[in-house]
């Protein structure tokens, strides 16, 4: 019985980490290492940065950058979805994706058929991204996985 007990205890708190509202689970810089893959090259990663905002109302995508192999690029970005009751997500006004537990997922339309997927997934300390865009049947034109922490290094340089 005690044992029950313990185990429904830590059930209970680890689920109390999760209890955020919204996109607050990827809120902050940060940091990690992966793979990137754009066309037939697949590049491993020893430094993926990325920052959003994320509040019970906003998944915001703010900056990323890359240090791949022989690549390395900053991608500049200010991209705003809505998270709107029952963590429905909309992308210019456009239902694209849902919250649910500890798992963003969005597909975001483009042009000629083209969507991209994101899928951010928070476990603990770790942030899990995945994305993968393309034409559906072909192979993906651009994709990217990685393991992310905060970034102490961030928090530390804000005024």
């Amino acid at each position: 019985m005690r044992l029950g007990f313990l185990f429904a205890a830590m059930c209970m708190a680890s689920g109390s980490a999760f209890a955020q509202t919204g996109a607050t689970l990827v809120n902050g810089d940060w940091v990690g290492k992966g793979s990137f893959q754009l066309g037939s090259d697949i590049l491993a990663c020893s430094e993926i940065k990325m920052k959003f905002d994320g509040t019970a109302t906003l998944y915001g995508v703010r900056d990323g950058s890359i240090i791949c192999e022989s690549t390395t690029q900053a991608f500049p970005m200010h991209d705003d979805f809505d998270v709107r009751p029952n963590n429905d997500v909309y992308y210019k006004g456009q239902h694209v994706g849902s919250i649910a537990g500890n798992k963003l997922t969005v597909l975001v339309p483009g042009p000629d058929e083209t969507g991209t997927e994101f899928t951010l997934r928070r476990e603990g300390d770790l942030l899990f991204y995945n994305e993968v865009s393309g034409k559906p049947g072909q192979a993906p034109a651009f994709g990217m996985v990685a393991i992310m922490k905060q970034d102490p290094h961030a928090a530390a340089a804000k005024p």
